[in-house]
């Protein structure tokens, strides 16, 4: 699981020089099942990942402003790899290499609603070179599909108030 977190992060810090004007637009993506509101045109993309010897897609939509990026993943596994009694050792997983890319420590984790689903918020503290950074991520597992709904950015960054707009924005289309 590290390798598809660490590909949300390297994702992330890739559209970092892109700032555009916040501009919150609802992003729909069918294929994804889910629809969200971010603060410009996402940029997308889709990685093989292997994982405990099978490959896996993570597929990545994101907007990068001038401190801090926004983004959701979602990564479809073997139904064994996120199976009831894994779902939780996963999340883990996800939420741990999120936090190992910017040297970060949990402030705060608690269940959620997820549209519905049950799903795990994480907020973090950490750094980034000499940058003070933060984390505020959601976590859910729908079948065997694991997405991440994140925001990474300089803590002066997007204000709270935006952070969970886009965090409580996420929606599972039917």
């Amino acid at each position: 699981m590290r390798a598809g977190a660490l590909g949300l992060a390297v994702f992330c810090a890739a559209l970092a020089a892109c700032a555009p004007d916040l501009d919150w637009r609802e992003l729909s993506v069918p294929e994804g099942r889910f629809s969200v509101l971010l603060p410009g045109k996402a940029r997308s993309e889709s990685r093989t990942l292997i994982l405990s010897s099978a490959k896996v897609v993570m597929t990545m939509h994101a907007v990068s402003l001038e401190r801090g990026t926004l983004g959701v993943a979602y990564t479809d596994f073997p139904p064994a790899a996120l199976a009831a009694e894994r779902t939780r050792e996963q999340v883990n997983a996800a939420r741990d290499t999120l936090l190992r890319n910017i040297s970060g420590s949990v402030k705060s984790e608690e269940d959620v609603a997820v549209d519905g689903i049950s799903g795990r918020q994480v907020h973090a503290e950490g750094s980034a070179g000499a940058d003070y950074m933060i984390l505020k991520a959601r976590f859910v597992v729908v079948g065997s599909r694991l997405y991440q709904i994140a925001y990474v950015g300089a803590k002066d960054g997007l204000a709270m108030a935006d952070v969970d707009m886009f965090l409580t924005s996420f929606k599972l289309l039917k």
